[in-house]
C-alpha cells in the first residue's frame, strides 16, 4: 500500500486498448504501472472507435470516455490555412470532452494532471487555469520533428506549401505549450534537445518507453522459420506506411535476389491489401494477432526501416526482450541506448539494409551475439516498472514546486 498515493487525472487522445499500436501500448502501461504502485488514476479519453471495450482498463483506472472520430478532410485542411492552430491539433477540439473535463474538475480533487500527446495539451492547460493544478505533458513524439521529416519526403509539389506552413505552425505551437507545462516528459535525449530549441526555458525530463515484464522469459533457443523476416506495427500510421513501401519496393527485392526462399511477414493493423500479391507470394500478411509475443517467436529477424518519425520505437526493445535480432535505420532506433554491431545492426541505404538483413539470416554466430547483448540491455534499462517510478518522481517534483507540499 502506497501511503503517498496520488490522485492523477490522465488526459488521453484515445482509449488505450486493445494494444494495437505503440501509442496505445505507451499510454496503457504508464497507467497500469502507476496503478500498481498504488496511485488512483482517472482517465478521460477520446473514444475513436466508440463503443470500445474498456473492461481491461478498469482494473487500473476509472475511465470516462467521450466518443470522437478523428478524421482528415480536405475542407478542414484548407480552412486551417487561416488558423494559428496546426491542423494536427484542431482535429482534437471536442466540446463534449471539454465539458466532461470541467465536470471532473468540479466533482473530484486531483493532485496532478497528466496529458498524453501534444494533442491533449490544451486540455491540461485548461485544468491549470481553472484549478491552478500541476500539469505534466507526456510527449510520446516531438510532433514538429515528424511533420518536418514528412515534409522533406513529400513528393506532391502542390501540397508542399501547405506542409511547410503546417511545419511552421506546429513548431510555434509545440514550443508555446511546453512553456505552459510544469514538466514535459519526452522519450529520448534527442527529443529533449529538439524541444529545448523550441522552448529553452521549459522544464524537460527524459523518460523512455518500456517493455512489459511478460516479454522477458527464460532465455530459450528459438527455432524460427528459415529465412523469415518480420515487420510489425500499425501500418495506418504514415511513418510505418512509408517504411513498408520502401522496404517492399526497394530493399526486399535485393534480399530475394540472393535468398529466393526468403519471406516477409507483416503483423499489425492497416496493412495495404495489395502487398501480399507482390514478389510472387513472398510477402505474407498476418494482420492483427492477439498475442504478439507468441507470433514473433516464429521469425528470424525484425526489420524497422523507418525514415520518418520521432520518439522511440517500442517494437525494437520488445524484439530485444524476445531475443529476436533487429535491423533498423538510424531514425528507427533513435533514442535507444544501443550500438550497431553490439545490440542490433543499423543501415540507412537500400543496399546496406538488405546486406545487413542477409548477414543476420545467414550467420548464426552474429544472431547469438546480438540477441544476448540486446536482451541484457532491455532487461536492465527498459522496463515499465522503471518508467512508472520516474513519472512518480516527476509528479512529486511538480507538486512540490507548485504547492510547496512535500509528498515524501
Amino acid at each position: 500500500m502506497n501511503t503517498n498515493a496520488l490522485n492523477i487525472l490522465q488526459l488521453s487522445p484515445q482509449v488505450p486498448f486493445p494494444l494495437l499500436d505503440g501509442g496505445k501500448v505507451g499510454i496503457f502501461n504508464i497507467t497500469k504501472h502507476l496503478a500498481l504502485r498504488g496511485h488512483a488514476i482517472t482517465m478521460l479519453a477520446l473514444d475513436k472507435n466508440a463503443p470500445t471495450d474498456t473492461v481491461p482498463l478498469e482494473q487500473f483506472c476509472d475511465i470516462v470516455t467521450v466518443p470522437h472520430l478523428v478524421r482528415n478532410s480536405v475542407g478542414g485542411a484548407l480552412a486551417n490555412l487561416f488558423s494559428e492552430e496546426p491542423y494536427l491539433i484542431s482535429r482534437y477540439h471536442v466540446e463534449a470532452y471539454q465539458r466532461a473535463l470541467s465536470a471532473l474538475l468540479e466533482q473530484r480533487k486531483f493532485d496532478v494532471v497528466h496529458a498524453d500527446h501534444l494533442h491533449m495539451a490544451k486540455y491540461g492547460i485548461y485544468a491549470k487555469l481553472a484549478k491552478n493544478m500541476p500539469i505534466v505533458l507526456r510527449e510520446h513524439n516531438v510532433e514538429s520533428v515528424i511533420m518536418g521529416r514528412y515534409a522533406e519526403r513529400m513528393k506532391t509539389p502542390l501540397l508542399n506549401p501547405w506542409f511547410a506552413a503546417q511545419n511552421k505552425k506546429i513548431k510555434a505551437y509545440e514550443g508555446k505549450q511546453a512553456l505552459a507545462f510544469d514538466s514535459c516528459c519526452v522519450i529520448t535525449d534527442e527529443d529533449g534537445a529538439r524541444l529545448r530549441e523550441l522552448a529553452p526555458t521549459a522544464h524537460i525530463n527524459v523518460i523512455p518507453g518500456g517493455v512489459d515484464a511478460s516479454y522477458f522469459g527464460e532465455r530459450t533457443e528459438r527455432v524460427p522459420i528459415p529465412l523469415s523476416i518480420a515487420m510489425f506495427g500499425s501500418f495506418d500510421w504514415i511513418a510505418n506506411r512509408d517504411a513498408l513501401e520502401w522496404f517492399v519496393g526497394s530493399i526486399f527485392p535485393r534480399i530475394l535476389a540472393r535468398q529466393p526462399g526468403a519471406n516477409l511477414y507483416l503483423i499489425g493493423k492497416g496493412i495495404p491489401p495489395h502487398v501480399d500479391r507482390l514478389h510472387g507470394g513472398h510477402v505474407i500478411t498476418r494482420g492483427f494477432v492477439p498475442n504478439l509475443k507468441e507470433e514473433l517467436q516464429h521469425y528470424g529477424v525484425t526489420v524497422v526501416p523507418l525514415r520518418i518519425g520521432g520518439g522511440m520505437r517500442l517494437k525494437i526493445i520488445e524484439s530485444f526482450a524476445m531475443q529476436i535480432p533487429v535491423i533498423s535505420t538510424s531514425v528507427g532506433c533513435e533514442g535507444i541506448v544501443c550500438r550497431s554491431g553490439e545490440h542490433l545492426l543499423i543501415a540507412d541505404s537500400e543496399g546496406e539494409f538488405a546486406q545487413q538483413v542477409l548477414r543476420v539470416l545467414e550467420t548464426a554466430e552474429l544472431r547469438g551475439h546480438l540477441v544476448r547483448n540486446a536482451y541484457k540491455l532491455a532487461s536492465e534499462r527498459y522496463r515499465w516498472e522503471m518508467v512508472a517510478e520516474e513519472f512518480e518522481r516527476v509528479y512529486e517534483e511538480v507538486i512540490r514546486r507548485k504547492t510547496g507540499r512535500w509528498i515524501k
